[in-house]
């Protein structure tokens, strides 16, 4: 039964919120056209008003717990029987020009799914975990707190940071369906500013220095015509909405605001998991509230997924307080045993992972073909 309720609810959303959120900077608005980037966010309102959640997973159909490289191949699908709603690609090694990503993910391959995914009805979002303009270090390597602001004042790293923007630009910009038209993605750069473990983190940069390292790098996306882009705000936890919004660029710049919260400890942690998620999920849906943007749980998960009932005793009940379109949990390394974020058939959490996916709440790949 979970199919046509969810394929009328969202047709119902569809027609009754038509006019939706708005899309920061999106010129279409003052046109008859439907940008990309407009109707997916249309798309993404009306799962969120109809009190759903799409479930999302980090480079799903490209590798997984033993396997990397297969073709219609997905942990998730061959668990649930079904794709994610969402999956999250990593554009970590386009600003160098490398042929894969940071993760051996062939970009073109990824092209291929990203279209493929679009398809069948599901979203695309990306994370960039770039390497830093001044020496190349990859994004962890963060003892230098001098980068972001090389950025701003040294004009040959700015020229550099520029050109990795536009490398990744024209990469997603590049992004089109069957006939032709772009496809509408969501960007999530520079995440978990509010941690110190990336060269653009908290300790890293000051909140001026932040602002600015996001609207270049938007100036310059919208310059190279990367207009297909939504646009997503994600701290790490946070304990209140003067700290989420420290380094908010401006209304202008974010159209989803995301949290990114991460559960340690299985069982023991789950109390302080859920109250990082009430504070940081909560201070997101503060704001979007406030500034009429979405709300999105942008990356969680519990490592390895030690807990049988985790899908439905602790995710669910925790992202289902909030209106939050989609939630995205991270990947499953196929050369490292323990660093999966999704289970395959045989992992202690199936059974709750199919109850997960059954429930009338959570929104799979199949449901997302009810609303284009």
């Amino acid at each position: 039964m979970k199919y046509p309720i969810i394929a009328m609810t969202l047709l119902a959303l569809s027609a009754a919120s038509c006019g939706g959120r708005g899309v920061a900077s999106d010129s279409s608005a003052q046109t008859d056209t439907v940008s990309p980037a407009r109707q997916l966010s249309l798309r993404l309102d009306s799962v969120s008003r109809a009190g759903l959640v799409m479930f999302g997973h980090d480079d799903d159909p490209v590798y997984g717990h033993t396997w990397v490289g297969d073709s219609g191949r997905s942990d998730v699908l061959e668990t649930a029987g079904d794709y994610p709603a969402v999956m999250n690609w990593d554009l970590g090694g386009i600003e160098k020009g490398d042929a894969s990503n940071l993760d051996s993910v062939n970009f073109e391959r990824m092209r291929a799914e990203v279209i493929a995914q679009d398809a069948r009805g599901g979203v695309n979002a990306f994370s960039w975990h770039a390497v830093n303009p001044v020496d190349g270090q990859d994004s962890w390597q963060c003892a230098d707190t001098t980068i972001v602001a090389q950025i701003i004042d040294n004009p040959e790293v700015a020229e550099r940071f520029r050109n990795q923007i536009r490398l990744a630009a024209r990469f997603i910009a590049g992004l089109t369906d069957a006939s032709g038209k772009k496809i509408g993605v969501i960007l999530r750069p520079w995440h978990e500013h509010t941690g110190a473990w990336f060269w653009w983190g908290s300790k890293q940069c000051t909140p001026d220095q932040y602002r600015h390292l996001w609207t270049e790098t938007r100036r310059i996306m919208d310059e190279e015509g990367a207009d297909n882009i939504l646009w997503a705000y994600s701290p790490d936890r946070v304990k209140d909405i003067d700290e989420y919004l420290e380094r908010y660029p401006g209304d202008e710049y974010v159209d989803i605001m995301g949290a990114d919260v991460y559960h340690y400890g299985a069982e023991k942690g789950v109390d302080s998991y859920l109250a990082a998620v009430d504070a940081t999920l909560g201070a997101a849906t503060q704001a979007a509230s406030e500034k009429g943007k979405l709300v999105a749980f942008t990356e969680t998960g519990l490592e390895g997924i030690p807990m049988a009932d985790w899908w439905t005793e602790v995710l669910l009940p925790a992202v289902s307080k909030y209106p939050a379109a989609y939630v995205v949990v991270w990947r499953n390394a196929h050369d490292k045993p323990g660093h999966f974020y999704a289970p395959w058939p045989g992992q202690e959490s199936e059974a709750s992972f199919k109850k997960f996916h059954d429930d009338p709440r959570t929104v799979f790949a199949r449901e997302m073909n009810t609303i284009r």
